[in-house]
């Protein structure tokens, strides 16, 4: 343990986007997560694996307060971004959202044309002030999806009418289009064909370049293929955390090891 927060110091503070100190989250009586501590990089995609029920997903929607819709939880502990407290009460979930984008296991347009899914983050922040703004916010936000030239000529049509591997991305165009700091990916292939899956994970190692995101994954190949750094979650706690490729080819913990070769999980 004391290893990993030696390596973990050795990070430039400057480079940290989020800091996550002693979380601890309930379902009501239920200890779903414990004494998380970890610092998230900007412009890194760091990935969270682990067996099914571990945690890695709750702590996920930390990042962005989506479990604040859920009655029975309860988040203790701090997790800051850019250095401000997400859970000071002066944060407004919403604005808090359009700086953490998130991107769901199983595509879910809004029964809306192609150009008003994408539309629809800018226009409720009033992040634009005429048309001509929102048509290069839509077509900015296609672009960075891959998705601009397979949809470009049939901007009106339902976002419903797409392929699931386009609809993953419209959704990914959907959450980049409010200018997000974070992109949170949960399990963001599971519904995908391997195709799709693939243009998704060229996807997200280009997403870096400007975000910083967070993906969940049941895949540890998937998880060795797009990230740069992985935490291992287990019964609730971060068991390990670091580089990726330590983490596959040298994990410290004997948990991480077993999950690995398949003996836990």
């Amino acid at each position: 343990m004391n290893d990993m927060r030696l390596t973990e110091r050795t990070v430039n503070a400057n480079d940290i986007k989020i800091a996550a100190r002693k979380v601890q989250v309930f379902y009501g009586t239920t200890h779903a997560i414990k004494d998380v501590d970890v610092d998230i990089l900007d412009k890194t995609v760091t990935a969270f694996i682990g067996p099914s029920g571990c945690g890695k997903s709750t702590f996920l929607r930390c990042i962005n307060r989506m479990n604040d819709t859920i009655d029975i939880c309860r988040v203790e502990g701090d997790i800051l971004l850019d250095g401000e407290d997400i859970y000071n009460k002066k944060v407004d979930p919403v604005q808090l959202r359009a700086r953490v984008g998130m991107v769901f296991q199983k595509p879910n347009p809004f029964p809306k044309s192609i150009y008003d899914n994408v539309a629809y983050g800018p226009k409720i922040h009033g992040q634009v002030k005429n048309k001509a703004e929102l048509d290069e916010v839509v077509e900015a936000s296609l672009r960075k999806a891959a998705l601009w030239n397979e949809v470009k000529d049939r901007l009106d049509a339902p976002g419903t009418g797409l392929s699931g591997g386009q609809q993953q991305r419209l959704c990914i165009a959907r959450a980049v289009a409010t200018s997000p700091e974070v992109l949170l990916m949960d399990e963001p292939c599971s519904a995908l064909d391997p195709i799709a899956t693939a243009q998704v994970e060229e996807l997200i190692d280009e997403l870096r370049e400007n975000f910083s995101v967070v993906i969940v994954t049941h895949s540890m190949q998937q998880a060795a293929r797009v990230s740069q750094r992985t935490a291992f979650f287990h019964l609730g706690n971060l068991v390990e955390f670091g580089e990726t490729g330590q983490i596959f080819t040298n994990p410290r913990d004997p948990r991480t090891e077993s999950y690995i070769t398949g003996r836990i999980g």
